[in-house]
C-alpha cells in the first residue's frame, strides 16, 4: 500500500511539473501588466503590442506572465499564441 501511494505521489509530482512549463504568447495590443489576476490589482506598467511574454499560469481569464524580468498578470484576451499576429516580423520584441 505504501509503495503504491509513493508511486502515485511521484507521478502526480511529475505531471504537476510538466504542466508548469512556460508557453510563449504575444500581446495583441498595448495591455496593462498587473500585480494580480484582476482589474482591481495594482498596475505595474503597460506592455506594448507584439511583445513576447512567457505564460506560466492561467486563472479566471488572466495569464501570469514574465515580462522585462518581472512576473505579473495580463488579461488573457490580449494574448495570442500565434506569432504571425504581428505583421512584418520586425516589430516583435522579446523581454
Amino acid at each position: 500500500m505504501i509503495k503504491t501511494a509513493t508511486i502515485a505521489l511521484a507521478l502526480f509530482a511529475a505531471m504537476s511539473t510538466a504542466s508548469m512549463a512556460a508557453s510563449i504568447g504575444w500581446t495583441t495590443g498595448s495591455v496593462n501588466f498587473r500585480d494580480g489576476p484582476g482589474t482591481y490589482y495594482a498596475k505595474l506598467g503597460s506592455i506594448a503590442r507584439c511583445v513576447q511574454v512567457s505564460i506560466v499560469e492561467s486563472r479566471d481569464g488572466w495569464y501570469r506572465v514574465q515580462w522585462n524580468g518581472t512576473w505579473g498578470w495580463v488579461a488573457a484576451r490580449y494574448i495570442s499564441a500565434d506569432a504571425g499576429y504581428c505583421s512584418g516580423g520586425s516589430t516583435k520584441k522579446s523581454y
